[in-house]
């Protein structure tokens, strides 16, 4: 079964891997790959947002100049291979069908395939946090040198792949160390127990191997917050767990069908904490998304619910395990077929929306902005658009040669106004054309209005971008006017 699920999600995580461009943070850590090794660590350094494990992997194949879809492969790779390795864990812990449910239920889970695709270090961290539990769970079945470093390299990756990951990794095996600890199997007592007194020892040594980045995380900790705290409101709470559930994206409400699967969660929540050895999947997921919370709300940040995807993992068990339940008694194997093939509709359902219109493509707009005649001028609204313009339409080392002194500047100039019509005043020549991007945030209404006596071009799939041609005999009225 768990060969069938992790087949089924590397077919659907492998489809239409193409069919939509990078978005903003993509082009972000594409532009940094594409720079020197110098730039790649400065930048990253600079932006402090995420570890640098991801960006490495990235840089590293980028002699092999890869195409957008291609760079996804390795997303692919780590997000199925997320499958079998947490499918494994609920295996040993909670049996063979609880197992089987979880792959099945994350081979199909639409949040789970959206990040299994995008080129970022969510896929790598998600799986990273299910291989080291997978690791601690065999170490403390069989203690051994080889399982100790397979297990100690998991953990260090997750700390070097996301800060989230690493908290909620934490979470879970601090608690299921305590569990085998207080536990009936006499080998894995005496394991967990010897492996809590030398913890200290254990934590030292990722301390210590993490000493590169953590003036990093210091500085990243020392600056002021990006957001105001976001507020704690149900209406937050049910689009969070919708997101888990059946949502395409961020933004959705539960719905009929999100409230039943959150019944069937919480039915799982109460059969972990009913069965010594499971209480570990409640840290990991409910008490996972709550130290998230709690952190964002000591140091805000955007409220993107991706950053609760670390703990959202863990619901996946939480389900499987009511499944598990219906399936052990014969009487419930029909229902449990019910619910599941409920789950396998509502997920395909979801999954064909992402698919159909789940990501932006600001290919449509970079082409259009390489088909410009050479020596006419493009300006854009804000740094949002100018990045993800310059990157489809002038090329992927745009951002490392404006970033790098004497490094020739190549291609059309993309030039950001800020929202500020009079820096047209002497950036746009007489008696030229020029184009104006609209897009991205934040948006300017004063120059939209201003704009809009201009021609335009609609670009939807590039996040409803406009694409303004600022004719020269209207300049000056325009801008005197303005």
């Amino acid at each position: 079964m768990l060969a069938a699920a992790t087949a089924i999600g590397l077919g659907i995580r492998l489809f239409r891997l193409d069919h939509f461009s990078y978005g903003l943070d993509e082009i972000l850590e594409a532009y940094w790959i594409k720079g020197s090794w110098a730039f790649l660590w400065r930048s990253i350094r600079f932006d402090a947002v995420h570890p640098p494990l991801d960006y490495v992997i990235g840089r590293a194949l980028e002699p092999l100049h890869p195409a957008d879809w291609t760079r996804k492969l390795a997303d692919v790779l780590w997000g199925t291979a997320t499958i079998p390795a947490i499918g494994l864990l609920l295996r040993r812990r909670a049996g063979e069908s609880a197992g089987a449910f979880t792959a099945l239920l994350l081979a199909v889970a639409p949040f789970h395939v959206r990040y299994s695709q995008e080129f970022r270090p969510y896929a790598l961290a998600l799986f990273l946090v299910a291989l080291a539990l997978l690791c601690l769970d065999r170490y403390l079945e069989r203690p051994g040198l080889a399982r100790l470093l397979a297990l100690y390299l998991a953990c260090l990756g997750t700390a070097y792949a996301l800060y989230f990951a690493s908290v909620v990794l934490a979470l879970a095996a601090f608690t299921m160390l305590v569990e085998d600890a207080r536990g009936r199997d006499p080998r894995r007592r005496t394991a967990a127990r010897r492996f809590l007194v030398r913890s200290p020892l254990f934590c030292a040594a990722l301390a210590a191997a993490y000493l590169p980045w953590w003036p990093v995380v210091l500085e990243a900790a020392r600056r002021p917050p990006m957001a105001g705290r976001a507020p704690l409101t149900l209406a937050r709470a049910d689009r969070t767990f919708s997101f888990f559930l059946f949502a395409p994206d961020g933004g959705y409400p539960l719905g009929a069908g999100g409230a039943l699967y959150l019944v069937v969660v919480l039915i799982g929540a109460v059969r972990a904490a009913a069965r010594p050895g499971l209480r570990f999947l409640l840290a990991w997921s409910l008490g996972g998304i709550a130290v998230i919370e709690i952190l964002g709300q000591i140091h805000p940040h955007f409220d993107f619910v991706r950053r609760f995807l670390p703990a959202g993992l863990g619901l996946i068990p939480l389900a499987a395990l009511a499944l598990a339940g219906l399936w052990q008694r014969r009487r419930g194997r029909a229902l449990a077929c019910v619910v599941v093939l409920i789950v396998a509709v509502l997920d395909l359902r979801s999954l064909a929306t992402y698919f159909r219109e789940g990501r932006a493509d600001w290919r449509t707009l970079g082409r259009a902005i390489r088909a410009l005649p050479p020596g006419e001028p493009v300006f854009t609204e804000n740094p949002y658009a100018q990045l993800c313009t310059a990157f489809y339409g002038v090329g992927e080392t745009w951002l490392s040669e404006q970033m790098t002194p004497g490094s020739p500047k190549t291609g059309r100039p993309i030039l950001n106004l800020d929202g500020q019509i009079v820096r047209l005043t002497w950036s746009w020549p007489s008696e030229t054309r020029a184009w104006l991007v609209l897009a991205g945030e934040p948006a300017y209404p004063e120059l939209r209005t201003w704009a809009s006596r201009f021609p335009a071009t609609p670009y939807p799939l590039a996040e409803r971008a406009v694409l303004i041609r600022l004719e020269p005999a209207q300049r000056q009225e325009a801008l005197a006017g303005r």
